[in-house]
């Protein structure tokens, strides 16, 4: 009997490590799904610009023309990175990720997403910079139309990276919790 009683403090720390590893493993599956939410929503607003602006491209005029000229190049653009994003995503194993890669890509994700939040900004600020230029120049109606586009770009894709950063922060102490 004494020489098994050795045993249950190794027993003790399996379980208490696969209880980590599960954790683990939901941690990182819902910080993927969270992702995932987060590059169909863009994919789906890239669908649906594209659509848009598609068709009103064929009987708009002036400054319109090239707001959904813009419209439509950028979001094709929106569409490519949100599937390769999500083919990233969806081809990760988040049961295969070690602690230390789930802090890693987690660090990633956000880095990405923060840098994201101040590019977002500055296409507000280029968009604001047309559209005033436009006041001034002889392609008046050109950069007004993509003035406008890029703003309202802008403000979307500053909404989607500020919501996903901030939901990915709520991954952050849970994640830390885990280190032992």
């Amino acid at each position: 009997m004494r020489k098994y009683l050795c045993l249950l403090p190794l027993l003790l720390l399996c379980l208490t490590a696969s209880a980590q590893s599960q954790t683990l493993v939901r941690l990182n599956e819902a910080q993927a799904g969270t992702l995932k939410t987060g590059m169909l929503v863009l994919g789906g607003w890239a669908i649906v610009n594209i659509l848009v602006s598609s068709f009103k491209l064929t009987r708009a005029t002036r400054n319109r023309k090239y707001f959904y000229q813009m419209n439509l190049y950028w979001n094709v653009v929106n569409l490519v990175v949100a599937s390769v994003a999500l083919y990233s995503i969806l081809t990760k194993d988040s049961s295969a990720q070690s602690l230390a890669d789930s802090l890693y890509l987690h660090g990633w994700y956000k880095k990405v997403l923060y840098l994201n939040v101040g590019l977002d900004v500055g296409y507000m600020l280029l968009g604001v910079y047309l559209k005033e230029r436009s006041r001034y120049s002889p392609k008046t109606e050109r950069l007004l139309g993509w003035g406008q586009a890029i703003v309202l770009q802008g403000v979307f894709l500053f909404l989607l990276d500020l919501v996903l950063a901030v939901l990915l922060e709520n991954y952050a102490e849970p994640l830390f919790r885990l280190i032992p």
